[in-house]
């Protein structure tokens, strides 16, 4: 697939990704509706698509099937939901960064072009990221992290969850900013990573909180750093990296996405569905035991924070160098 880069390719995206070029009309749901999700089972993702197939049913009047298509950065899944029928019965959930950056990640050949194959419906949840490494790790601190791995250049190994992933990009980011090498071991999702992680298997990995602070409060894993504006309450001795590198944030955020082409009407269908259920004080409450944050907004809105996470991630990846 082509890579589009500059402005005119930003504009083009979203303007495809809000067209309908083969439109079918909106009807009610009638049959039991497929929920896509692109990474495998018990991660934040997934929990939240399980949330989804367990609150809407009442509303349908039919059920919600979850169905994991883990594999290539979330495109895997992302290619199952570009290639189901119109017909309104099949939705997925969306990493905002596998839509928006690794359509301009030099050296990508990614299955489908999210531009013109999918709809973004809404912005749904916003996770803040941790940096958490093994206990036996040969070093305790953030501090401590980055002077080992400048004198141990590649012997560091970081979990990735797939190129462009929040991922990959916040290790790429900061191995570019503080000049070490480390070495990216790829896997399908949070949950294998941290897995490994409490194996001893992999060294590091830049973490959703909602994941690993089950894990780090049983200590299982050490937190190093946190990727948000400020610290945590839940860490409070736990670095931000802004402390070091004002700007230097990332959050992974996710949305609902259907193929493109969907009427209008069914999109607005599934945004009024969906942030309605999110929107209700028992999902809240869930969402906030995740310590997810509840983002919401219009299909338009969504459309443009895609542009503006190309934006400021497609600059991070010119910076870092970042290549498939």
């Amino acid at each position: 697939m082509p890579i589009l880069t500059g402005r005119r390719a930003l504009a083009a995206g979203v303007a495809s990704l809000l067209a309908a070029p083969r439109l079918v009309r909106a009807q009610s749901v009638t049959r039991d509706v497929r929920l896509i999700v692109p990474y495998a089972p018990g991660g934040t993702v997934d929990i939240l698509g399980r949330l989804l197939a367990e609150v809407l049913p009442p509303t349908l009047g039919h059920n919600v099937v979850v169905e994991n298509r883990s594999g290539a950065g979330a495109y895997i899944g992302l290619q199952t939901v570009a290639n189901a029928p119109v017909d309104g019965h099949t939705i997925g959930l969306a990493p905002d960064l596998g839509l928006a950056v690794s359509p301009v990640i030099p050296g990508a050949t990614l299955p489908i072009d999210p531009d013109r194959t999918l709809t973004p419906v809404a912005s749904l949840i916003r996770v803040p990221t941790l940096l958490v490494a093994r206990n036996n790790a040969p070093f305790t601190t953030f501090a401590e992290f980055i002077a080992y791995a400048r004198a141990n250049p590649g012997k560091v190994t970081v979990g990735v969850s797939g190129t462009g992933t929040i991922t990959h990009l916040l290790i790429a980011r900061l191995a570019a900013l503080t000049g070490i090498s480390v070495e990216h071991v790829p896997y399908r999702g949070g949950t294998p990573a941290l897995l490994d992680v409490m194996a001893g298997n992999v060294d590091l990995y830049f973490s959703l909180i909602t994941e690993s602070m089950p894990h780090v409060e049983g200590g299982k894993m050490r937190p190093l750093a946190v990727a948000s504006p400020t610290r945590n309450a839940a860490l409070p001795d736990i670095p931000a990296l802004t402390e070091t590198w004002p700007g230097f944030t990332g959050t992974a955020d996710y949305g609902l996405i259907v193929a493109s082409g969907l009427s209008p009407d069914w999109v607005a269908f599934w945004n009024r569905t969906v942030t309605d259920a999110l929107a209700r004080p028992d999902v809240q409450a869930r969402l906030q035991r995740l310590r997810a944050d509840p983002t919401g907004g219009s299909p338009a809105d969504y459309a443009t924070k895609l542009r503006t996470e190309r934006e400021v991630w497609g600059e991070v990846v010119r910076q870092a160098g970042i290549r498939v």
